[in-house]
């Protein structure tokens, strides 16, 4: 069976991260009981990248 790996990034506040983790908790278990084999969730904080641009810094976002 062909398996496959799904990936969103999302500009979350960081004053709305707690919020999020409730959501997302229920959306793991609607993943899960639809036949996802694994599920995680992964907070990062304006990751260093060796090239380009940064991700808050591509989507324009202003100030926190």
């Amino acid at each position: 069976m062909p398996r496959y790996v799904d990936g969103y990034v999302i500009p979350i506040p960081k004053n709305k991260v707690k919020a999020y983790r409730r959501m997302a908790a229920l959306g793991a278990r609607a993943w899960i009981d639809h036949g996802a084999l694994e599920y995680f969730e992964c907070v990062g904080d304006d990751l260093a990248v060796p090239y380009g641009r940064t991700f808050p810094k591509q989507l324009r976002l202003g100030p926190k």
